[in-house]
């Protein structure tokens, strides 16, 4: 009776498929889930490309069984901003979505339009150039360059194409003891000197050759140039880093030099004890510098400690001197430094204008002298009194 009643099997039947839909339902039920997505664009028209769209991504809400979206990925969704019919400029278009996975379907969208900007095509040709980076072995130098091919084609939207100054090729000779010959990626730069992007370049990659040569080298000493010692200020110390630079030349040219001056050091404006600059060196006609051509150059100066002496009444001992500018608010570690400090420090090697050092008073005796003399007895006056003659 159980194998061949019919009802029996249509009612188990039912209990199955109910039972199967009660497992699905708490296993794999249906969700919503926001996610953003990347708006792409139709083709432009002829001659047009796109160069902005904003909003880029665009948040889209879709429903669906839970395993739909575990084995589905974020490309299950494609955006589409219709830019067929649109014109040079900044415009308003629709956005719609274009590909759609199976068991999804879009609740709704964050936007229904987004604004993209267009420009027309333009293709130019640029020149390219070889730049060097990094420095070759000792007692090499680079001489020149040369770029194959040497003209390449810049193509892309209007706006930045026109903003590509030059096409540049670098190239790194760091050690480099004979010719480099390298194949490298060529870059679009503007005026400034910075990457333009967005562009094309054809051909990408040009071949660079930069011949190294030995040359003739002497290493000399940095000698700092210093200007304008502020009032009231005298030069302690100055120290360039690095203390030498390498020059490269003909024989001749290299024997006449015995220091390299840096630009002058304008300290008319430092009003503390120590600060650095950066100065370029300047160079003599017919060599060059292998390396840097600048320096850092370190100025200690301190306060002049002008004496002042002390009147004082009925033939006293005078009172030691005190600085003028210890007097006016100083702190006691300027006053050591005054005491200890030589009065015309030594500045060999470095160039300093007389005219920029303070004057000195040399009428006033200095101020390790008058110490001293406060420290001795006061002299005492002579008995000049002379005896009488007894008139009697």
């Amino acid at each position: 009776m159980i194998r061949h009643n019919l009802t029996l099997k249509i009612l188990s039947l039912i209990g199955a498929i109910v039972i199967w839909g009660a497992v699905r339902t708490q296993t794999n039920p249906i969700i919503e889930q926001r996610t953003k997505f990347r708006v792409f664009t139709s083709a432009p028209p002829s001659g047009m490309q796109v160069l902005k769209v904003a909003p880029p991504e665009v948040y889209v809400t879709l429903r669906g069984r839970r395993l739909a979206f575990q084995q589905s990925t974020l490309d299950y969704v494609r955006l589409v901003a219709d830019v067929s019919e649109t014109k040079v400029g900044t415009q308003s278009v629709p956005v719609k979505v274009q590909a759609l996975r199976g068991g999804l379907e879009v609740v709704g969208m964050e936007r229904q339009r987004v604004q993209v900007e267009l420009d027309t095509v333009a293709t130019v040709k640029r020149a390219v150039q070889a730049q060097t980076r990094g420095r070759p072995a000792d007692g090499f130098a680079a001489k020149g360059w040369q770029v194959q091919p040497n003209e390449v084609r810049v193509s892309g939207a209007a706006s930045n194409v026109h903003r590509v100054a030059s096409v540049v090729a670098f190239v790194d000779i760091s050690g480099s003891s004979a010719t480099v010959k390298r194949q490298v990626q060529a870059q679009a730069r503007d005026e400034n000197n910075l990457l333009v992007e967005n562009v094309e370049i054809e051909p990408e990659k040009v071949t660079a050759t930069i011949p190294i040569e030995r040359v003739n080298t002497k290493t000399v000493p940095i000698r700092p140039n210093i200007v304008r010692v502020p009032a009231g200020w005298v030069l302690v110390a100055v120290h360039p880093s690095p203390t030498t630079v390498t020059l490269g030349g003909s024989g001749a040219a290299l024997a006449a030099i015995q220091a390299i001056d840096t630009a002058p050091v304008n300290i008319s404006d430092q009003q503390q004890g120590t600060s650095a600059y950066s100065v370029p060196l300047q160079i003599p006609a017919g060599v060059s510098v292998i390396g840097a051509g600048s320096a850092r150059v370190t100025v200690t100066i301190r306060r002049v400690r002008r004496p002042r002496a002390a009147s004082g009444s009925g033939g006293g001992a005078t009172a030691p001197e005190t600085s003028a500018d210890t007097a006016g608010g100083d702190s006691a570690a300027d006053s050591a430094d005054a005491d200890t400090a030589p009065a015309e420090p030594s500045h060999s090697g470095i160039q300093v204008s007389e005219d920029d050092q303070p004057a000195t008073d040399t009428d006033t005796a200095p101020a390790d002298t008058d110490a001293a003399d406060a420290d001795k007895p006061a002299p005492q006056p002579s008995d000049t009194t002379q005896p009488t003659e007894d008139s009697g």
